[in-house]
């Protein structure tokens, strides 16, 4: 036994709402508590934890540092209860369950939807939850176990000891702009091709941000505007207007181009970026049907690998 045995799943969530929050009045009334009720269970956690979890001031009450560890588990562990109750509710209807997966970009298109249309005989009564988002937003969802698994990037300033990684594929780009846009009519894009545009890019801090934004350090590009989203529609729709520049990986944008959407357009310079792979929580058990939606999508993996 350890000393968090006795804590309950409402425990938990008034510990993640303080943390949110940072009043107690506010979390009571949450709770439909007093407040001296709830001060007083927020001491009987701190008993039962051995540490000090809150401090208390004018301001409100914020979490110790030993606080911020536990709402970090805690996070993770009400998730894992959601899902569970969740996939009684599932199997109770007479199916099998539901998995969770995060993509990037790239496996969207060129893994996750050939190795879900192969196994749809198989999984035909399993749902399935596909989550699109940057590497950075992906693994974030991991750690608070909303995904039982990923295929994207490990950013250098992950932490690795944490994953277990499986490379499966490389990601490469294209530039994408109106059909009209005065570059549609070219063969490649050069860089001095790209100074002074307007430009439709994922927000400031993602990975792939980051990468771009170095491309144009490196090539002395300077744009004139930039507009952040983290949403494809948005860029789509942004560049369909035949302003701005973007750039999507290179599956999605030719079958943009193929549908007479956009146009892809090829860079003259390398942009170096590491590939993608499937990522789990490492030590982390997964159910039979992630386990099968998992070797699936690691079988269409290496048979696309062999064509290429």
């Amino acid at each position: 036994m350890t000393r968090l045995d006795a804590f309950k799943l409402k425990h938990l969530r008034m510990l993640v709402a303080l943390e949110e929050h940072g009043k107690v009045g506010t979390v009571a009334a949450m709770f439909g508590l007093s407040q001296p009720s709830l001060s007083r269970t927020l001491f009987e956690l701190e008993s039962l934890a051995g540490y000090r979890l809150f401090d208390r001031h004018n301001r409100g009450t914020t979490l110790t540092a030993e606080g911020k560890v536990l709402a970090r588990y805690a996070r993770t562990l009400l998730s894992e209860a959601s899902r569970a109750e969740y996939d009684m509710k599932v199997v109770a209807s007479g199916k099998r369950g539901s998995v969770s997966i995060g993509t990037v970009m790239t496996p969207a298109s060129d893994v996750i939807v050939p190795a879900l249309n192969d196994a749809q005989a198989e999984y035909q009564d399993l749902d399935i939850n596909i989550s699109h988002g940057s590497s950075d937003a992906l693994l974030a969802q991991l750690n608070a176990g909303s995904l039982d698994f990923a295929i994207c990037r490990l950013p250098e300033n992950a932490n690795r000891a944490m994953f277990d990684y499986e490379p499966i594929g490389e990601e490469t780009f294209r530039i994408v702009v109106a059909t009209n846009h005065p570059l549609a009519k070219k063969s490649a894009v050069e860089e001095t091709d790209l100074e002074g545009l307007d430009w439709v890019l994922q927000p400031e801090g993602s990975y792939l941000r980051d990468v771009i934004d170095d491309y144009h350090r490196r090539h002395a590009i300077v744009p004139r505007s930039v507009i952040s989203t983290s949403s494809v529609l948005m860029t789509i729709l942004l560049v369909r207007s035949g302003v701005r520049v973007g750039m999507f990986a290179t599956t999605v944008a030719e079958m943009l181009d193929q549908h007479s959407l956009l146009k892809a357009l090829p860079l003259n310079a390398r942009i170096d970026i590491p590939g993608f792979g499937l990522v789990q929580i490492k030590g982390k058990e997964l159910s039979p049907q992630a386990k099968g939606v998992l070797d699936a999508l690691r079988q269409t993996a290496s048979e696309r690998k062999s064509w290429t």
